[in-house]
């Protein structure tokens, strides 16, 4: 039997027990209950039988027969002390078990956590926010390096490899000895990072492997006995032959499980995604800092026109036509022709046509001067 097998059986056992705890103490419950209504009555029985005995006490003394009231009395009291223990008793017992119940939920909560599978889940949980935390791309990168060597069983060291245009590069590692077990794969051109890049998954149990002739051993040069590489799937990223590998090392021979194989797998995925997220958020902020530039260089280009038009009588169109000679002549990009003459008033009149010229302009200078 296998250690799984043992504590798998130990678990079934252990959940046993607990439920039948819970159902004994479940039906002892119902039983206190039943007892404690059970007393209600007999105290309320009890307080009519007192009035009763009372009256009949009265009766008697009016009667000059005291009778046995004194004895009855006291036998009341005895009952009615008796019924009050005994259900002090059952709050004891009730608390008791109450307690004991509490414990085996904490029992259960905390097999509950040790089992493989709840860790497995806590850490992707913990990887993905650790993941998607990150502020930039390469951060991202380094950070599913460092998650794998964490979560994947029998890795020591780990790499992210990047293909653009044939090239292969190590963007992030947890080790220099990962980044020259890289190295020696793209100096030979194969190896598990290369076919990763365009395969699920790559394993390699041992080096020299028959797959790399070229390769041979020289990952074990630098302490990488066995391999299992990842493709790290962003189609959002890989475009025009590029791609990207998550890459375990280990320094024993087939040191990756067929179950740390799947989790890399599953950690592949995650950080596939978490790439593509971290690589969209970097473009939406370059496209905002883009329109954000030139909702400036609009902003300005109004205010220099708006001076030559006040100084120099032109309308909106001869303004800009003077910015925009202004700014052939110089060499210099419009919106620096613009500043320019915002900030300090200069401007070379030379380059401004005479008041109303615009309106012989000709449809072509229309569309170049849109088109500027």
């Amino acid at each position: 039997m296998t250690s799984e097998s043992v504590e798998d059986e130990r678990q079934w056992a252990a959940e046993k027990r607990d439920f039948v705890a819970d159902r004994r103490d479940e039906l002892a419950a119902e039983r206190d209950a039943v007892a404690d209504v059970r007393d209600a009555l007999a105290d309320a029985r009890q307080v009519l039988l007192d009035e009763r005995e009372r009256q009949l006490d009265a009766r008697a003394v009016e009667l000059g027969s005291p009778g046995d009231s004194v004895v009855s009395a006291a036998s009341r009291l005895a009952d009615r002390a008796s019924r009050s223990q005994a259900r002090r008793d059952r709050e004891e017992v009730a608390a008791s078990r109450d307690a004991a119940a509490v414990d085996r939920d904490e029992a259960a909560e905390r097999r509950l956590a040790a089992t493989p599978t709840t860790k497995l889940a806590a850490a992707f949980a913990e990887v993905a926010e650790h993941l998607y935390a990150a502020d930039s791309f390469d951060e991202v990168l380094s950070r599913i390096a460092r998650a794998a060597v964490s979560t994947v069983a029998g890795c020591q060291m780990a790499s992210v490899t990047l293909r653009e245009g044939g090239t292969f590069q190590t963007a992030a590692t947890t080790a220099s000895a990962a980044s020259a077990v890289d190295q020696a794969q793209y100096e030979a051109h194969q190896g598990p990072c290369l076919d990763a890049v365009d395969e699920a998954i790559v394993y390699a149990r041992s080096f020299p492997d028959t797959r790399w002739p070229a390769l041979a051993s020289r990952p074990a040069d630098f302490g990488a006995e066995s391999a299992a590489s990842y493709r790290l799937a962003a189609p959002r990223l890989w475009t025009d032959g590029a791609g990207g590998s998550l890459n375990t090392y280990g320094i024993e021979p087939d040191a990756f499980s067929e179950e740390a194989q799947n989790i890399g797998l599953v950690l592949a995925v995650h950080a596939g995604l978490a790439a593509g997220a971290a690589h969209e958020r970097r473009d939406l902020e370059d496209l905002a800092e883009g329109l954000n530039q030139a909702l400036v260089s609009r902003d300005v280009i109004g205010q220099a026109k708006g001076i030559l038009m006040e100084r120099l009588k032109l309308t909106p169109e001869d303004a800009f036509d003077a910015l925009r000679r202004a700014s052939q002549r110089l060499n210099e990009k419009l919106r620096s022709v613009a500043v320019t003459v915002a900030q300090t008033g200069e401007f070379d009149c030379r380059d401004a046509l005479r008041p109303g010229s615009g309106a012989s302009r000709s449809p072509a200078r229309a569309v170049e001067r849109d088109g500027a």
